[in-house]
């Protein structure tokens, strides 16, 4: 490497500095109602957390909800498992009755939806929730793109990647591009 290029490279980082910091400082603040919250994990502006059972935060994990607020919903036996360097684009809303994992290094387009349950959110209808949540599950690597909705009982495998706008409706196999409502096989991985 030469002087010059080591240079502008230590130059960037220093730029980097204080939007680095400022985004882990707000981590720490807008993250405290999660139950656990891994190291280096940034949010860029105000995520909303309901958290009344449990949620989840690997290390890395990257929360943008500079246009529109992320949602983390858990209900009171709800569990939000997100694994380490996930990056979540704003006005996407996650919500566990039940439970919902997100394996690591998983991308979640902006204003998708993943949700155990018909009804997301944590307001129950009298008499308890009308549907049995079903669990979700992504596996690492995945990528939702933009305005995915994954329904309760679905299974995105490893590496996955979901076309925009699709909606999630069981199981999609690892490394397979899946798209369309419902979301079905487009091109094998």
């Amino acid at each position: 490497m030469t002087l010059k290029e080591n240079v502008l490279r230590r130059w960037a980082r220093l730029k980097e500095g204080p939007a680095w910091l400022t985004s882990s400082l707000q981590a720490r603040f807008w993250l405290r109602g999660c139950d656990q919250v891994g190291a280096n994990t940034r949010t860029f502006w105000r995520p909303n957390i309901e958290n009344q059972g449990r949620i989840v935060i690997g290390a890395r994990v990257r929360l943008n909800s500079n246009w529109a607020p992320i949602e983390l919903v858990s209900g009171p036996h709800g569990v939000i498992d997100i694994g380490d360097g996930v990056y979540i684009n704003y006005g996407s809303m996650i919500s566990a009755h039940l439970r919902v994992q997100i394996g690591s290094n998983v991308m979640v387009g902006n204003y998708c939806i993943v949700a155990d349950t018909e009804t997301p959110g944590i307001g129950d209808p009298p008499g308890g929730p009308s549907i049995e949540p079903r669990p979700v599950e992504i596996g690492d690597g995945a990528w939702l793109a933009a305005r995915v909705t994954v329904l309760p009982g679905s299974r995105i495998g490893a590496g996955a990647v979901i076309a925009a706008g699709s909606v999630v409706a069981g199981d999609i196999p690892p490394g397979h591009l899946a798209g369309g409502i419902p979301a079905r096989i487009l091109r094998a991985g």
